[in-house]
């Protein structure tokens, strides 16, 4: 009986030993897993660390790149308007020489035409029109009326005067043109004695 005891004691300890054993094969194996798992996600990781750090770089060298050609561009347009400006001077200086040697309106009135020759020639480069107004009919777009003008000679809503120049930037209104608008007299010619307006319609 003793030797039973003994014997089953043993068998307890030795399958008590064997579940530990199991469990310590199966914690070892998702352990194995588990460090592997972290292998992947830790190169994955990097993988997307040295991506960011390169999209990093790369986003910071546009903007020197942007910000360079910016100034370029800058730098481009004064260059330009200052060259168109110079004959500008060039004008002054013929105009003012001309006047010290022998001082006349003429010359100054040839020194401004070729000044507002020049000056038109930018403007046109630059994509700038002057808004025809006279004789055309009102359009709001185009057009800013001061005042209106009672005449029979001419239709209702046709610009008879033009007070300042308006100007169009590659087809778009950049200043409209201030006018006076055309409105046609009224008479009392009817024989009922009512005012009729002497339109057309």
């Amino acid at each position: 009986m003793e030797k039973e005891k003994k014997k089953s004691c043993r068998e307890k300890k030795a399958g008590i030993r064997e579940d530990d054993l199991k469990n310590l094969r199966e914690n070892s194996r998702k352990l194995k897993k588990a460090e592997e798992s972290l292998s992947e996600m830790s190169e994955k990781f990097s993988g997307l660390k040295d991506k960011y750090l390169r999209l990093a770089a790369e986003f910071d060298n546009y903007k020197k790149r942007s910000e360079k050609e910016k100034k370029e561009i800058y730098r481009y347009g004064l260059e330009s308007f200052l060259t168109q400006l110079i004959p500008f001077d060039d004008i002054f200086e013929s105009v003012l020489t001309h006047i010290e040697k022998k001082p006349s309106p003429e010359i100054v009135h040839q020194g401004l035409q070729m000044l507002k020759a020049e000056f038109t020639k930018i403007l046109e480069t630059a994509g700038v029109q002057k808004i025809a107004s006279r004789g055309r009919h009102f359009d709001a777009s185009l057009h800013e009326a001061s005042g209106v003008v009672e005449t029979a000679d001419h239709e209702d809503g046709e610009i008879v005067e033009e007070e300042r120049v308006g100007y169009l930037l590659n087809g778009k209104t950049l200043r409209p043109a201030l006018v006076k608008v055309a409105k046609k007299i009224c008479s009392t010619e009817n024989n009922d004695g009512r005012n009729s307006c002497s339109s057309k319609d």
